[in-house]
């Protein structure tokens, strides 16, 4: 009603003050850093208006107590502009199918849940959308939103995604999601004062206004106040939290197993809170999206510049994973991915934040920093490894002192100046770059005299590490340089995904034996506690592995389908392929052409434990059918690994 919807307008004015008119001034691209205002901005925003109050609670309007018609001009337009805000908020809610791991040829069962999301200016069709976290709407099926004072639900898309920083925007088509806001003045006697501005009022007393984006505003400092606004549980209508900025450092999200930007607030951020804005000055300056578990009113939210650079890839589609592909065989491999989604795939999905794909230690240690040579005025970071196929492969070496990044001092505990007192972990400089984007950086390099010839650090000792043998760094003389390196930077593909929304799981069943790539949701099968649950080897290989090929994947024998056939092999399960018929297996793919390619009367499988698995290939083919039959699989294969121009030949 008119009169609720009041009272939540005025809890949110008492709980944040907003900017006024220069809050709403809008940049280029709304969604991009307008410049700073000065200290005299903030003057000329404060309120110039100071009605009575009763108990500290609303202000009286009244026949007899208004002052002046200006007055009364100037508290409707702030009551208005409070309602447009609350009514950009909106509720989310999604039915999720999610993939069975174990069973990747079908889906759990349905679930249902809901979350927050805020209309903002987002490069759209239209130019406005519904902001929320990505795991608000991961594996859907149907999306839903409601907006704060209605009781209608409207069908929502997914217009793209980004699972990594856990954003997503939503696109709504009916109209009336954006036409029907229904703005009525407050009415506080019998008799009430018509505050509706002439330019506006109706013969209804009521008027159809399009349903305004919040603009975007900047970090906020440590200590500063900020409204948190969604649908947490507990209730359905919308919940106005306040809370204080106790920290901003990079955080792990934990939908997108990425180390980014996040915000910590004393604010309640509870289910349901996710995706909803928090809110400072009329400006939204980030995303609730999580809460630390088993601690009292510590929540986070997503900046906005991470939000930002989310939308400029988008805009720009820069960051498109489905544009970033290595060769044309991949690009295959995506598109037949993307066929065997659960629901209709967004247009674009962001394939991540730029790293340079790099292993540090501090050099908080005298006796270290000597060792590398290092001067009394030069702090930094040393390389302990470069990541294969990492965008620092072949730039970057082992023992590397990285002194400055973008001409900025690196710390010796790997930390660069953030907002001029503040710091932050360097890694965050490199995040917001874009894909394909250059970063300077300085690094000293040691020089290490053998004897023969003078070597750098890389080129000595064991070819694993790339550097050389730790035994012998006693026994070199060694000198270093100062040097400028130039890395293009570019997201990080792991060995291991460690998420994978909105597709099902590849797989490949040949004698009952169900092949699968590993991923950290196969392991996250295992329960809450999968890390302890699971097998050891296989969460190393997740956690600490990286590829050395391109489209490389850890094959994996998921399970064994009894049958006679495989009798004696049924206990075999979650353990890595190595060979078949002595042939390394690279990826999925390449396991099934050698299955298929075999010509021996036998198959033989060396597992990653030392264990042989044989199959007669004869009886094999001739049991296919009962097996897939008996077990109610209904393909051999998932969509993606399928080729139009083969059949397979044991059918």
């Amino acid at each position: 009603t008119s009169a609720t919807m009041g009272s939540f307008a005025r809890r949110a004015r008492e709980l944040v003050s907003f900017a006024g008119a220069a809050a709403r001034s809008r940049p280029a691209s709304p969604w991009r850093a307008a410049p700073s205002a000065g200290p005299g901005m903030a003057l000329a925003c404060a309120r110039s208006w100071s009605p009575s109050r009763l108990g500290g609670g609303a202000p009286i309007f009244s026949r007899r107590g208004v002052a002046s018609s200006a007055a009364c001009e100037n508290a409707s337009m702030e009551d208005l502009e409070d309602r447009d805000m609350l009514q950009s908020i909106v509720k989310v809610f999604t039915v999720h199918s999610s993939p069975n791991y174990f069973m990747p040829w079908q889906n759990k069962p349905q679930r249902e849940t809901s979350g927050s999301g805020v209309v903002v200016a987002v490069p759209v069709p239209g130019g406005v959308g519904v902001l929320t976290n990505a795991h608000v709407v991961a594996d859907q099926t149907f999306v839903q939103v409601r907006r704060h004072g209605s009781s209608v639900k409207h069908q929502a898309k997914v217009y793209a995604v980004g699972h990594e920083c856990d954003l997503a925007v939503l696109t709504v088509e009916d109209p009336a999601f954006w036409a029907d806001a229904r703005i009525a003045p407050l009415a506080e006697s019998s008799a009430p004062i018509d505050l509706t501005p002439k330019s506006i009022r109706t013969e209804k007393n009521a008027t159809e206004k399009r349903v305004t984006p919040l603009r975007m505003g900047d970090v906020p400092d440590l200590q500063a106040h900020v409204t948190v606004m969604g649908f947490p549980q507990g209730g359905d209508n919308l919940s106005i939290t306040r809370g204080v900025v106790s920290r901003v450092e990079l955080t792990n999200y934990v939908h997108g197993s990425a180390s980014l930007l996040a915000i910590q607030l004393d604010a309640a951020i509870n289910p349901g809170n996710s995706g909803g804005p928090a809110v400072r000055n009329g400006e939204v300056v980030g995303l609730a999206f999580q809460n630390l578990a088993n601690a009292d009113n510590i929540g986070y939210v997503i900046p906005t510049p991470i939000v930002r650079r989310f939308l400029e890839d988008m805009e720009s589609g820069t960051g498109d994973e489905k544009k970033n592909l290595d060769d044309a065989k991949a690009a295959d491999a995506n598109q037949n991915q993307n066929q065997n989604s659960l629901s209709q795939p967004p247009p674009y999905r962001h394939a991540g934040f730029c790293a340079l794909g790099v292993k540090c230690q501090s050099l908080d240690n005298p006796a270290l920093r000597a060792f590398y040579e290092m001067t009394t005025n030069e702090t930094g970071v040393l390389l302990t490894q470069v990541v294969p196929l990492s965008p620092s492969s072949g730039l970057l070496m082992k023992d590397d002192v990285l002194l400055e990044i973008d001409g900025q001092a690196i710390a010796n505990d790997g930390t660069v100046s953030f907002r001029g007192w503040e710091r932050v972990a360097f890694d965050h400089l490199v995040t917001l770059k874009k894909p394909g984007e250059d970063v300077v950086l300085t690094v000293r390099r040691r020089i290490v005299d053998t004897g023969d010839n003078l070597k750098g650090s890389h080129d000595t000792g064991d070819p694993g590490t790339g550097g050389p043998d730790p035994g012998d760094h006693g026994n070199l003389k060694a000198g270093s340089h100062v040097t400028s390196i130039t890395v293009s930077v570019q997201p990080m593909k792991r060995l291991v995904p460690a998420h994978q929304y909105d597709v099902l799981p590849s797989f490949y069943v040949y004698a009952g034996l169900v092949f699968s790539p590993l991923t950290q949701p196969h392991l996250h099968e295992f329960g809450e506690d999968w890390f302890n649950t699971a097998p050891r080897k296989l969460c190393d290989r997740a956690m600490h592995d990286h590829g050395t090929e391109k489209q490389e994947q850890v094959v994996l024998l998921s399970q064994v389908l009894s049958d006679e056939i495989n009798q004696g092999y049924q206990g075999m399960h979650d353990l890595e392929v190595k060979e078949i018929d002595g042939v390394r297996i690279k990826n999925l793919r390449e396991l099934r052409r050698a299955v298929e390619s075999a010509s021996g009367t036998f198959i033989r499988l060396d597992l990653a434990d030392d264990r042989v698995l044989v199959v007669n290939r004869t009886e094999a083919n001739a049991a296919h059918q009962r097996i897939m039959a008996k077990h109610r699989v209904p393909s051999v294969m998932s969509k993606d690994l399928e080729e139009e121009e083969e059949a397979c030949s044991f059918y």
